[in-house]
């Protein structure tokens, strides 16, 4: 018995190796196979290294790169296997850059016609700590338990980590193309039994509502091989700008603060040196450890420690947003440039404390007024209500998957 586990112990212990060898050597290797993820965090988990010039060189948006199964600890009694894919994707300006998705595979998945739904989590995150992938192996996602409908109909669910491995929080074509070409990861990845062609219905809230709209937006032009069949974002910022504008110096503050952070990491032109005070340039580097309802999750949070501060105290320029060069990073990263190709369910909160209505209600009435089929909800709950309240969007997704017509309150 004693030579049997030093012999298996030996056979583990070569896997592992040759596995870090062929990461460390840069190898090319399509889906490339890893142990089972631990307990490691992302920040020194090999997994999430970033793929080299080398492993990129030659690959295509939504190829996998590296693979393995994991425990997705919230779902054991809906899914029979869960993997971790890293796959291709591009960055705010078309660089090939690598990311990481979760795919969970239900119990009752069917043999064919298997069915996606990309649900956008609403990580809101500068850290890879707080990441879709990590917390759903550590069971500690916050809204989990939002996608459990779909497994229960044998539906399969991906959860992206649409920000990147450098968490561009907020910017739009970087997380649009995170949310597509994880999709087309799954699709790539032959352990999922998905086929090219599989229905696809996208799902998220604030955050996720944000990256669920962009993917929406930028699908026809850069992933018309998805067959979207409809899409459910609620609590949207639409125009950035306007979300600072409303929770500088409240409780929310630190979310325009951390938007900030995440979209200079997407745009280097937003220089600390240049724009931020010596405040500014040391909570550049605090926010970067932090996440939204990390509080929840046992990481470090954005809002308790910036609520009730002024961007006055951390740009040099009062009037910061109003910059010419800021506006147009704020314009060009702001919903409704671009017109989806598929059916939406659009909700809103009117008491909502973070996203203005009145952005929602325009982002509405240009889709309408092209002629859009759209389901617009607007109720009184405020932002954390609607994240958690209602099965709504995600029953909405399902009617979509299931080949129901979409229904229309455009007026």
């Amino acid at each position: 018995m004693h030579s049997n586990t030093t012999q298996l112990t030996r056979i583990v212990s070569a896997i592992s190796l040759t596995a870090g060898m062929m990461l460390s050597a840069g190898s090319v290797m399509a889906q490339q196979f890893y142990l089972p993820a631990t307990t490691a965090s992302p920040l020194t988990d090999a997994f999430y290294k970033a793929p080299t010039a080398t492993q990129l060189a030659g690959k295509a948006p939504g190829d996998v790169l590296r693979y393995r199964r994991v425990t997705a600890k919230d779902y054991s009694a809906e899914v029979s296997t869960s993997y971790q894919l890293m796959y291709v994707t591009t960055d705010t300006n078309g660089k090939n850059v690598g990311a990481i998705t979760t795919v969970l595979i239900p119990k009752n998945v069917p043999p064919i016609g298997r069915q996606i739904l990309s649900y956008q989590s609403f990580y809101d995150s500068l850290t890879q700590t707080c990441t879709p992938s990590y917390l759903t192996a550590q069971g500690k996602l916050f809204e989990a338990g939002n996608v459990k409908p779909a497994l229960k109909k044998g539906i399969v669910v991906v959860m992206s980590d649409y920000e990147g491995l450098d968490n561009q929080w907020i910017a739009g074509l970087n997380t649009a193309h995170g949310v597509l070409d994880g999709v087309r990861a799954a699709i790539n990845f032959k352990s999922a039994g998905l086929n090219e062609g599989a229905k696809v219905a996208l799902v998220g809230f604030s955050g996720g509502g944000h990256a669920t709209g962009w993917a929406a937006e930028v699908a026809p032009e850069y992933a018309p091989d998805l067959n979207i069949v409809g899409a459910a974002m609620g609590g949207v910022p639409v125009d950035i700008g306007n979300v600072a504008r409303k929770v500088d110096g409240g409780l929310f503050s630190g979310v325009y603060f951390g938007a900030v952070v995440g979209l200079a990491r997407a745009y280097p032109q937003i220089d600390p040196e240049k724009y931020f005070t010596t405040a500014g340039k040391a909570m550049v580097k605090d926010m970067g450890n932090r996440c939204l309802l990390g509080m929840f999750q046992g990481q470090s949070e954005m809002l308790t420690k910036y609520a009730f501060q002024k961007g006055s105290k951390y740009f040099k320029d009062l009037d910061f947003l109003e910059l010419p060069e800021i506006a147009s990073i704020i314009d060009e990263n702001s919903l409704g440039s671009r017109t989806p190709n598929t059916p939406l369910y659009v909700y809103q909160g009117t008491n909502d404390e973070i996203m203005p209505i009145a952005d929602v209600d325009k982002l509405v009435t240009n889709y309408c007024s092209k002629g859009l089929t759209v389901q617009y909800n607007r109720t009184s709950g405020d932002h954390l209500f609607m994240a958690l309240g209602s099965a709504a969007p995600v029953n909405w997704a399902l009617d979509r998957l299931d080949g129901k017509a979409a229904p229309n309150n455009c007026k």
